[in-house]
């Protein structure tokens, strides 16, 4: 059982933001291997004469140099987009959604479906292609929460709303009936109603 689940909590749906987002990232780093590429070919020794042939002596420093920024960028953007996103999970439970993320420092976002008003999805026209979207959570004392880039949101929206109203429902049938405190004072001890005359009512809310 995970440690971070409540007794009685169970996991309904659990996924990554949508994989849409590395896009760039990876796009960027295929461009950063192929400009970097290109420059060591220049840095080859016949090439690297032919343009620059007084300065030998420079060529295995402009390496060096070639590939330490070309590691940096790349840790820099491409793959800590990569790891985050690896890292990164959206879970639903019987009770709430939870956005974890990291793997040695986790990060824990919890959004309580007692304290949510509304279940709403937004999905921009990229969104739309891939069928991610932005899930909203309408608090009940104020306030959005948003979680982006949810991978089919219409079944992670769907499955949001039913656990919502599992969960109001529930609250509602544990919740005493309007009749319940009026047939407890006009009881007696074996639970049979007994009709009270106007002064022995008085005379019971006197003694509590």
């Amino acid at each position: 059982m995970r440690s971070w689940l409540a007794d009685g909590e169970q996991v309904q749906v659990k996924c990554r933001p949508h994989s849409r987002i590395l896009v760039w990232p990876i796009a960027v780093g295929l461009l950063l291997v192929m400009a970097a590429s290109a420059a060591l070919a220049k840095l080859q020794p016949s090439q690297f004469s032919s343009w620059a042939p007084n300065a030998a002596e420079l060529r295995q420093p402009a390496i060096v140099l070639l590939l330490t920024a070309v590691v940096l960028v790349l840790v820099a953007y491409p793959l800590r987009r990569v790891v985050r996103w690896a890292n990164t999970s959206y879970l639903l439970t019987n009770r709430r959604v939870v956005v974890r993320r990291g793997k040695l420092r986790t990060v824990q976002e919890d959004y309580y479906l007692a304290r949510v008003e509304s279940v709403d999805m937004r999905q921009k026209l990229r969104q739309r292609m891939v069928g991610a979207g932005e899930l909203n959570l309408r608090m009940v004392a104020g306030g959005v929460h948003t979680v982006h880039e949810v991978p089919h949101i219409q079944e992670f929206r769907n499955h949001t709303h039913r656990a919502w109203e599992q969960l109001f429902r529930a609250s509602f049938q544990q919740a005493p009936g309007p009749g319940y405190y009026a047939d407890e004072v006009g009881s007696d001890g074996d639970g049979m109603k007994k009709n009270l005359t106007g002064k022995e009512l008085r005379k019971l809310g006197r003694d509590h």
